[in-house]
């Protein structure tokens, strides 16, 4: 058998060579890129030294100190990356016998002997791996026999040397370009012949995205217009990986075979997702979302078998779940709900332990956790770098795409593609800078500190001039494209390469003659697009929501009695539902009618909202409450102290709270504010006292009511129930004291608060609600008690305001049915806190309600007298 073989550059080169190979069954062919040929050569068990080794063997030689510049620095996160980067640029280049003498190049020299040095038996630098291959050249014609480079644009001067002693003892023919770099050579050379090479067209698009947009189009055009096969197509850019996510995204919507010579980034797979998440966890910390994400996304192992499917049944999905203790209490409290009782706790929490150790477990919870290629990513990312920075580590990681390039559209650097020419090839990114690339100092090898020597880095202009040369030179056909405007948005002047009489605008909304995906099918036959049910009801919503003149149901408009919200009014209302029907009747629809919710995207707040203070408030004083109705400021103290206490440990089973010193603090907040409203009724006979009361709803807790059923509101139809903050009942004079606690500061104003525009509803309905139920109670007195001021203030409403109040509320709450029921509805008023739901507007809500301010009137009269109420 003939022994022969080809040396190629770059992934793309060589799998397609070999490709080529098999194809032609040509037995006895090796195809090697120049460290396989000396790996080849050297013999045994020697390979070269990849990334994956390299990494470890740098951490060590940095980690060993004793240097004399970079000593301060050797321990950063990125030091790592620099070693690499600095020692591949230092093993390309011929290192001369004499070096500068500076502290910077002796540092490096004593790296660089180190790194060599941990190297593991069988793995080899290039330098050793050159010296390994010429002791045992005299082996090449059995081992390698006829050497052909194919090609390869150039060959760097740490290989210069072996080739050239492989010539003295078997042929060697470089096969290459016109424009390759082959002056240094002495053996055969062959020239490809130049290609057809006609410039297409020359785009100007307006962004990065808009050229990816545009080459997916020249390239389906390709392949169902001309017949070409996708193996004969080509994207390029000297440095793609700022088109690579819109390349991953838009392909696989068009459908496209395209390949990423140099992979695709390991954070669009799976497995790194997988490896996010973890990350996530051990950096940030505990989470219930963290966790649910973490344990939706990890592969079958025993630690995700063992978990029961129920795992995290009964835990409320508000509860942050920050530290071990908390989730240990969370399972505990819902152990009864799940089939296996306490498996899940002894399936999950030693695992939560490991977690909670943060990212210095990095090593022993991702051997625990992962497996296959997401534990192969994890170890890889650790190698780059310290565990701290795992995130840069992942972000950096590039994985391979799964195509095989001899049936797919090639996209890659420059240099990959010159390395194995095709047909059809389209160049983007001819921006200034960009192509060619500015030449850049290493960052660990500075050319002031190196003198006459200069690493291939620097000329990586050159480098550049050269690919886009050997490309264009051996294409039947090209096509160059470049963007008006960066992604970010800034203003790019034009390459030198860039054959300016030739350009031709693309605009972004230009109809495209050939196009990439169903989407921009569609985008470019506005006829079609017409067609599609979606587009439609778009455009339709579209021309509605700026129609001025019309109520549409778009708006919010519904057939008379639909169903939906026949079935939302029949339902036994809450005052926060009440709310939304009478303050803003589309939210009303939105969230009892369809059931939207918003996502809680904030799993541990730095504060607690508004709302939800105040809900602390109010659960330490009726906490306090329910022991009895303290007499002195001291017994409120010490009952606040002692329900602070509890519920500093059970409110975060239950719902997210800010962390540690800041709850902490929210707490003694929120103890402060209820001390007031506690010590505001000090000295008052009121009677008896209840608190956190629940009224409308069937509870076995004591209660003064002589019903539970819901409330019926007037002959509205319709009733509710809720939870009054506190209620003092005396019997004997038959008065009855209704408090709603408010953690704000009392509103600025002379005239009396009933309504204030809606926000105080509750309360009036409160006192419809005592009214209906105490039918004994001849003195009805609702109270607002503001806690930020010191001491309490209390706004009163009672007796004849009172009564109209409630007039008032019956009468609004018979408009707001009224209005849902005629299907009349739109958006009320501006809310003054963010409304999650608003998110359905159009996004400039503000000119949307400016122009449809006259139909919305006519539709929300029966209720304005509220929203401009005192």
């Amino acid at each position: 058998m003939r022994i022969e073989t080809e040396v190629v550059d770059g992934p793309l080169a060589l799998r397609m060579r070999r490709l080529d190979a098999a194809r032609a069954g040509a037995t006895g062919r090796q195809i090697l890129t120049l460290p396989l040929l000396a790996a080849r050569l050297a013999g045994g068990f020697i390979a070269p030294a990849t990334q994956e080794i390299l990494y470890p063997a740098i951490r060590q030689a940095l980690e060993a100190g004793g240097y004399e510049d970079i000593d301060k620095v050797c321990q950063l996160p990125g030091m790592p990356a620099a070693v690499l980067s600095a020692l591949r640029d230092w093993w390309d280049m011929e290192v001369p016998a004499s070096l500068p003498d500076n502290a910077r190049l002796r540092d490096f020299t004593l790296l660089e002997h180190r790194v060599r040095g941990a190297l593991p038996p069988g793995m080899l630098s290039p330098p050793d791996l050159v010296k390994a291959a010429l002791e045992r050249v005299h082996f090449a014609p059995k081992l390698v026999g006829a050497v052909t480079i194919q090609g390869v644009p150039d060959v760097k001067p740490i290989w210069r040397p072996l080739i050239a002693a492989l010539g003295d003892v078997v042929p060697v023919r470089w096969i290459a370009s016109r424009h390759s770099g082959r002056s240094w050579f002495s053996g055969e050379i062959e020239t490809h012949p130049p290609g057809a090479a006609s410039l297409l067209s020359v785009d100007l698009c307006a962004d990065p995205r808009s050229e990816v947009r545009e080459a997916l189009r020249w390239a389906r055009m390709l392949v169902t217009t001309e017949r070409v096969p996708p193996d004969q197509i080509a994207i390029s850019s000297a440095s793609p990986t700022a088109w690579d996510d819109t390349f991953l995204v838009l392909s696989r919507e068009a459908g496209l075979p395209v390949h990423f010579t140099h992979g695709i980034p390991a954070l669009a797979t799976r497995e790194g997702q997988t490896c996010a998440a973890l990350a996530d966890i051990l950096l940030r910390g505990l989470s219930q979302e963290r966790v649910r994400l973490l344990f939706a996304r990890l592969p079958r192992n025993p630690a995700k078998q063992n978990l029961p499917a129920d795992w995290a049944k009964g835990l409320r999905r508000s509860a942050a779940l920050t530290s071990p203790g908390l989730w240990r209490h969370a399972l505990e409290q819902t152990r009864g709900e799940r089939v296996d009782g306490d498996l899940a706790e002894r399936a999950l929490l030693p695992i939560l332990d490991e977690l909670a150790r943060g990212i210095a477990s990095a090593d022993m919870v991702g051997r625990r956790l992962l497996k296959g290629s997401a534990l192969t990513l994890w170890r890889d990312a650790l190698r780059m770098a310290p565990p701290q920075a795992i995130e840069l580590s992942l972000q950096a990681l590039r994985v391979a795409d799964g195509r095989e390039p001899g049936n797919s559209i090639a996209w890659g650097p420059a240099r990959h593609v010159a390395a194995a020419p095709r047909a059809h090839v389209r160049l983007i990114g001819l921006d200034a800078n960009a192509w060619p690339r500015r030449s850049s100092e290493n960052a660990l090898l500075p050319q002031h500190l190196l003198g006459h020597l200069r690493l291939p880095s620097a000329d990586a202009a050159e480098g550049d001039q050269v690919m886009h040369d050997i490309i264009i030179d051996q294409s039947q056909n090209y096509t160059l494209s470049r963007a008006y405007r960066s992604a970010t948005g800034s203003l790019q002047a034009s390459s030198i390469l860039w054959p300016k009489d030739r350009e031709r605008v693309v605009g972004r909304s230009a109809i495209p003659a050939h196009a990439f995906s169903e989407s921009d099918r569609l985008y470019a036959r506005p006829v079609d697009a017409g067609k599609d049910s979606q587009v439609r009801a778009s455009r339709a919503c579209w021309h509605a929501w700026w129609d001025g003149e019309q109520h549409t149901t778009h708006d919010g408009r519904v057939r008379p009695d639909h169903p939906l919200i026949v079935e939302a009014l029949a339902e036994v209302q809450s005052t926060t539902s009440l709310h939304r029907l009478l303050c803003d009747p589309l939210g009303f629809v939105w969230e009892y009618a369809l059931h939207w919710r918003a996502q809680n995207l904030d799993p541990q707040p730095l504060a607690l909202d508004h709302r939800s203070f105040g809900e602390l408030v109010h659960a330490l004083i009726g906490g306090v409450l329910r022991g009895g109705v303290p007499r002195t400021g001291d017994e409120i103290g010490i009952a606040l102290n002692r329900e602070a206490a509890l519920l500093t440990g059970t409110w975060p089973i239950i719902r997210a709270v800010p962390p540690g010193l800041l709850w902490e603090h929210t707490i003694a907040m929120a103890r402060e504010r209820a001390f007031r409203g506690l010590s505001d009724a000090l000295g008052e006979d009121r009677g008896a006292a209840w608190t956190e009361l629940s009224f409308g709803e069937p509870r076995n807790e004591p209660h003064p009511w002589t019903t539970l059923a819901p409330v019926a509101i007037g002959q509205t139809g319709v009733s509710f129930r809720g939870r009054i903050d506190r209620l003092d009942q005396d019997t004997a004079r038959g008065a009855v004291v209704i408090t709603d606690y408010k953690v704000g500061a009392a509103p600025e104003r002379k005239k009396p608060v009933v309504f204030d525009r809606g926000a105080e509803l509750q309360r009036v309905f409160y006192a419809l609600a005592v009214r209906s139920l105490l039918p004994d109670a001849r003195n009805v007195s609702s109270q607002l008690t503001y806690l930020k001021h010191d001491p309490a203030r209390t706004l009163r409403l009672m007796n004849e305001e009172l009564e109209n109040a409630i007039d008032h509320a019956v009468a609004f709450t018979a408009a707001g049915v009224h209005l849902q029921r005629s299907g009349q509805i739109a958006p009320g008023p501006a809310p003054v806190f963010f409304d999650p739901l608003s998110i359905a507007l159009p996004t400039d809500v503000d000119t949307y309600r400016r122009v449809k301010r006259r139909v919305f009137a006519q539709a929300n009269a029966a209720l304005d007298k509220l929203w401009s109420s005192p």
